[in-house]
């Protein structure tokens, strides 16, 4: 039998260590592994940031918000009877706050306090937005609330961005005028910016929410993310209460939309946002139990009571 050196055993586990560290160094590739079999065993998530909008002017409606799971961002109304107290609760816990500044629109709508209108004057104008940012805590970007004919106005745009980069806050074209040149002008100004992709409850039944967040995650599975506004109606806010908590799992993160602005926002036609959704089964899935639980509510709401009177 040959004698064991006693001194090669010693050092057997260091070089076994160092064995391994040189197999972990190795390019995927050379374990066996190519980089398109690695995409495939590890699905990319699509990013989704949802805003909802019009928050001050109620405060149940805004705490309902508020209470929603996930990375949400809340466009806060200026000097409204709510805004400071809910832009604090929403910033303690932890929420991304934004400023919504009314802008003029294309039929002359009545838009409230901080209302933003090109015959203000330059002045006057930047005067009105900064003072409204300033009374927004936790604030970090904008997005328009209206603004039809503002987001048009080459002049009040500009007035809008030099307020935006001197405050070094974001901006989100809520786009509600194709002709809208907000983004491009924030864009201009090498603001950190985007344009929302989806609103989800122009029509305020769940179908149609179900439909148009179908689209935001269609939209977000191609191009990488998507925005998508809300706003704080009953059926808007349930539906996102149910189907949030399940995204995860189907590879769907919320996200700020400061974040997503950090990751990029990659370019897709206008048109896209006016695509019919791809089919989702598993969203389908959770909006049918979530159907079925609330025609069972409404069934029980609807029973009469029973009759306390003994023939």
């Amino acid at each position: 039998m040959h004698k064991v050196n006693q001194k090669t055993v010693k050092a057997i586990p260091a070089i076994l260590a160092s064995m391994l560290s040189l197999v972990l160094a190795l390019p995927v590739q050379a374990q066996g592994l190519s980089n398109a079999e690695l995409s495939a065993s590890s699905p990319s998530v699509a990013q989704l940031a949802i805003i909802i909008d019009d928050i001050g002017n109620s405060w149940q409606k805004g705490l309902d918000a508020i209470a929603l799971p996930g990375n949400i961002t809340f466009a806060v109304m200026p000097h409204r009877k709510h805004s400071i107290q809910l832009a604090e609760r929403a910033g303690r816990l932890g929420k991304e706050v934004m400023l919504h500044a009314p802008m003029a629109t294309m039929n002359n709508r009545e838009l409230g306090a901080g209302a933003l209108h090109e015959n203000l004057g330059e002045k006057l104008f930047k005067l009105r937005l900064r003072f409204a940012i300033d009374n927004i805590p936790y604030v970090r970007g904008i997005n328009n609330h209206m603004g039809s004919r503002l987001t048009t106005s080459t002049n009040a745009m500009g007035w809008v961005m030099d307020v935006l980069k001197e405050k070094q806050l974001f901006f989100v074209d809520s786009r509600t005028h194709a002709n809208s040149i907000a983004f491009e002008q924030a864009q201009q100004y090498g603001l950190a910016s985007a344009k929302r992709d989806v609103f989800l409850d122009h029509e305020r039944t769940l179908d149609a929410v179900h439909r148009q967040f179908k689209l935001a995650v269609t939209i977000a599975k191609e191009y990488g993310n998507a925005i998508a506004i809300g706003h704080p109606h009953n059926v808007t806010l349930r539906y996102l209460e149910h189907v949030i908590p399940q995204l995860e799992q189907h590879h769907i993160e919320t996200i700020f939309v400061s974040a997503l602005l950090k990751t990029g926002n990659q370019s897709r036609p206008n048109t896209a946002r006016y695509n019919l959704p791809k089919p989702q089964p598993d969203l389908d899935e959770l909006f049918a139990r979530l159907e079925k639980k609330r025609n069972l509510s409404l069934n029980q709401n609807n029973r009469k009571p029973e009759s306390t009177v003994h023939n």
